[in-house]
This record gives C-alpha cells, sequence and structure tokens, in this order.
C-alpha cells in the first residue's frame, strides 16, 4: 500500500500530529507544488508532482509531505521553509519549485530573478544549517498555445533568462537541479500555468531522478 501524503492544510489534526516526525522529504513552494491554503487536497483543482513522487519513493521507504501554497512569491519563501523545518524535525530532505509567480508580477526580469535566487539561496541555507539535503526545480513554461505570440516570446524570454541564472547558481552552490523547464510542453497543461496529472507526474520523474542521486550519496557516506 502506497503510504499517503502528508498535507500541511491538516496541521493540527491527530493524524498529522502522529505523523509529521516520520516525514522524510518536505516539498515546499507555490502551487506547482501543492494548494495547501485552498483547503483539502481532495477540493484541489489540478494534481500536483508530490504525489506522484510519493508513488515513486515508496521502494526508497521515503515518505513525503507536501506544503506547497497556491500563489507563493519567492519572498515568503524563507519563512516558509522555516516553519517547515519545525513542523517536520524529522526530514533529511528539501524540495523547493518557486519563481514563476516572481517572473509573472514583476516588469524588470533581471532584478526580478537576482531576487528569486537570493531568496532561494536563504531558504538553502536555512536547510543546510540543519544538516539536511535539499533539491531545486526551475521555472516551467506556460502553456504557449493560450497565449497571443507577443506574450509567448516574452514568457520564453523571462523564463530562459531567469532559468540559465538559476543553473549558474545551483552549480556554483553545489545543489542539484531538477530540469522541468524542457519538458513540459504545451500538452502537459490544464490550464495556462499548472499542469494537468501527465504533467504532474513529469516534474515527479524528474524530481525523483535527482532526488534518487542524492539520498544514494546520502546513504554511501553514511557507511
Amino acid at each position: 500500500m502506497t503510504p499517503e501524503v502528508l498535507y500541511t492544510i491538516d496541521q493540527g489534526s491527530p493524524a498529522f500530529e502522529a505523523a509529521r516526525t516520520a516525514v522524510d522529504i518536505v516539498c515546499a513552494g507555490d502551487s506547482l507544488t501543492g494548494w495547501n491554503n485552498f483547503g483539502p487536497a481532495r477540493t484541489w483543482p489540478y494534481p500536483t508532482y508530490p504525489g506522484f513522487l510519493q508513488e515513486l519513493c515508496v521502494p526508497r521507504g521515503l515518505w513525503i509531505a507536501n506544503g506547497g501554497i497556491a500563489g507563493e512569491i519567492s519572498n515568503n519563501g524563507p519563512q516558509q521553509v522555516r516553519d517547515y523545518l519545525e513542523l517536520f524535525p524529522n526530514a533529511r530532505y528539501f524540495v523547493f519549485g518557486m519563481g514563476t509567480n516572481d517572473l509573472g508580477s514583476w516588469p524588470d526580469t533581471a532584478a526580478t530573478s537576482k531576487k528569486i535566487i537570493g531568496n532561494l539561496g536563504k531558504m538553502l541555507q536555512a536547510v543546510q544549517r540543519q544538516g539536511k539535503k535539499a533539491v531545486l526545480f526551475n521555472v516551467p513554461n506556460a502553456n504557449e498555445a493560450m497565449f497571443p505570440s507577443f506574450i509567448v516570446k516574452e514568457l520564453r524570454e523571462k523564463r530562459d533568462y531567469h532559468n540559465v541564472r538559476l543553473k549558474e547558481f545551483c552549480g556554483e552552490q553545489g545543489i542539484p537541479l531538477a530540469d522541468i523547464y524542457s519538458k513540459l510542453k504545451d500538452e502537459h497543461f490544464a490550464d495556462e500555468l499548472h499542469p494537468n496529472a501527465e504533467g504532474a507526474k513529469i516534474i515527479a520523474g524528474e524530481v525523483f531522478k535527482v532526488l534518487s542521486a542524492v539520498h544514494k550519496s546520502a546513504q554511501e557516506s553514511s557507511r
């Protein structure tokens, strides 16, 4: 039987409190990760990747918590991670995905990208200070079929600019980065920005590949 993902919307309930110390992986970020500010997971408008990631992680005995917040911007990321470090004290891995909402909210792409990466850096530091490991994924493209051509051009330019710099940052810091930008196509979206079930599976698969390598390395170094 596949373990059920633990959702932060349920915190405070007896079941959540009994299970939170057993969580191994915390997925934090915006609506690409979860809609915990919308209510119970069964009412969410779209499936998200942590549910599919949980299925992939069963053979490794890893249990996932979903802490995604729809509409979240990177400025809130550091506090989100600090909260989750307390909420899931025994988690060994954190997966971050942020930046889509920032890029869509501010016109200065260079300044916005710098801000996103700076906030991700603070999130990483909080995790690493506690001896835990992090995995990031980049900002996916939008569903280009739902936008006029001039908007598509702008969306691509923003994401290309940011994702190149995010990759450079991760390379400099030695942080594993999952590439979902190149994998998600128009048919993998349920609306303009949010993946459908197939898109969520793709994100889960790319994150799982990177996370598996991190987990294997951690196991080997502990022997």
